[in-house]
């Protein structure tokens, strides 16, 4: 719930700062008072509507809501609330426990616990929704209905991956002709070149090798020259008596290069340049294309396997194929009990919603149940009529009555905790719905922190906590009353700017009525 409000530099408010409750919230006031400013702003700080402040900033309490905050990077465990703010200047900036966030996620993070009452196209009067809360209220009176339930969507997703899969064969089937031989030639081109790791590196040593045995073999000549004056060094040395065993020394392991290298040029003479040169540009086609022989030889198993994979595929199509036949039948079996069952009970929720509907006096309604193919519900399509109008035709008013009731059932079939935003609910609607909507408002609210403006006497009779919102000056300030401020906000309600003493009685009796 909303535990704390701050707004700063709003069209109407220039600093306000309320310390809210649970419950049921109503505020009233004369027309122009800033009651609609108040609530547009409550409705950005909850992620609805653009920011019409400077700074608007919530602290809202999070035990007990049913919400992930995990799943954002969120830690929930310290203070069990998190800290809503909007800061607009140049932009508009959001920011979740004083990071910087976007509008996006903080309407994702509100959108699991606040829903706002205005508009049509809400999701509480849509099919899936209506199916959701029969199914909810058979499992209460029928605990296999729920097992039923959960071994059905269990079962569909089973069976629409095996379908999947099947259709994956299918067009596999259409190509394996061409799959085959294209797995093929991919094994035959790669198993032709046989690489082997480093094997690159070693040929292209070779080819800088090849590339200079004529400029080597000419320099062979040319020492092997130079050698033969080895005698006279040695005959020199000795004439004068002068011992040189670093040049001996080195002469011989000279002459050793000089003699591995003529071997080594031997072993080259015996290789096939031309094909060291196509081996070569071969493993070069492989790095380019793969990334490295590594990569090449993994690219190669994944191709034998898939060549197994497609000849296996004629018995996997048939052991699918069995598995789907059998997850079918039991679907379509389990989909007609769950038919059967939401055709018996629903007359029974009905009776449930049709008492909400008269209290706000509605018309009755009724829920209709269509038997369709298969799909993640089962073979049931619902909708709810009122009298004898689709939701789609209805008034605003009618519709979001109706919307209450359905919430109402709701949360009498699953209790939850909640923020619930409405625009003058009562507006244009008469004293006795007003009423009904005021009461329907105050069972709600157990769940429900609600914020309501009205303009009429129910909803004020019966809040929890009641706010005046007021001129004062050329802004907006907004009081809790008391009892009496409360008789009196009643009483010019009733009477206008002039009041009364039997508005103030009236008043009083009201007020003391609906809080007994």
């Amino acid at each position: 719930m909303v535990g704390r409000i701050l707004i700063h530099k709003s069209p109407a408010f220039n600093d306000i700062e309320l310390y809210m409750q649970g419950g049921f919230n109503v505020f009233s006031g004369a027309s122009g008072s800033g009651k609609s400013v108040f609530m547009d702003s409550l409705l950005a700080i909850l992620g609805i509507k653009e920011s019409n402040a400077d700074l608007i900033e919530a602290n809202i309490a999070i035990e007990n809501l049913n919400c992930d905050l995990a799943s954002y990077g969120i830690d929930d465990k310290e203070d069990n609330e998190i800290v809503l703010s909007i800061l607009k200047k140049d932009k508009t900036r959001y920011f979740i426990n004083h990071s910087s966030s976007s509008k996006k996620k903080l309407y994702e993070i509100v959108s699991g616990f606040a829903k706002h009452i205005s508009t049509k196209g809400a999701d509480e009067l849509k099919g899936a929704n209506i199916l959701r809360i029969l199914d909810i209220f058979i499992s209460q009176q029928d605990s296999a209905h729920r097992q039923i339930l959960s071994e059905y969507e269990a079962d569909f997703k089973t069976l629409i991956h095996i379908r999947d899969e099947l259709k994956d064969i299918a067009q596999k089937e259409a190509n394996i002709a061409h799959l085959k031989e294209f797995a093929a030639f991919e094994i035959a081109k790669i198993e032709s070149i046989n690489p082997k790791e480093g094997q690159y590196e070693e040929l292209l040593a070779l080819k800088k090798m090849l590339s200079k045995q004529e400029k080597i073999k000419e320099h062979i000549y040319k020492v092997r020259q130079a050698l033969e004056l080895r005698g006279e060094l040695e005959e020199f040395l000795n004439l004068i008596d002068e011992p040189c065993p670093s040049l001996v020394e080195g002469l011989n392991e000279f002459e050793a290069i000089l003699e591995r290298q003529e071997e080594r040029l031997g072993d080259l003479e015996e290789l096939n340049t031309e094909e060291i040169l196509d081996k070569l540009a071969a493993l070069s086609e492989l790095n380019r294309r793969f990334g490295g022989v590594k990569e090449a030889l993994a690219y190669l198993e994944e191709q034998k396997a898939k060549l197994v994979a497609y000849d296996n595929l004629a018995f996997d199509k048939q052991s699918l194929q069995k598995k789907e036949a059998a997850l079918t039948q039991k679907c379509e079996a389990n989909a007609k009990k769950l038919h059967e069952n939401r055709i018996h009970f629903a007359p029974l929720l009905n009776e449930r919603i049709n008492a909400l509907c008269e209290q706000l006096k509605l018309k009755p309604s009724h829920i209709v149940l269509k038997s369709v193919p298969m799909g993640h519900s089962g073979i049931s399509q619902c909708e709810i009529m009122l009298g004898e109008s689709d939701v789609g035709v209805l008034s605003s008013g009618e519709y979001n009555r109706l919307r209450l009731a359905l919430m109402c059932v709701d949360t009498q079939l699953e209790p939850r905790s909640g923020i619930l935003v409405l625009d003058e609910i009562d507006a244009n609607l008469s004293g006795e719905e007003s009423e009904g909507v005021a009461q329907i408002l105050k069972m709600l609210s157990h769940d429900y922190q609600i914020f309501a403006i009205s303009h009429q006497t129910h909803m004020p009779s019966l809040a929890d906590n009641h706010y005046l919102v007021s001129k004062n000056g050329t802004t907006s300030v907004i009081t809790k009353l008391d009892y009496e401020g409360r008789v009196k906000e009643i009483a010019r309600i009733i009477s206008g700017a002039n009041i009364t003493p039997e508005a103030l009685e009236f008043a009083r009796t009201h007020l003391d009525k609906a809080k007994g």
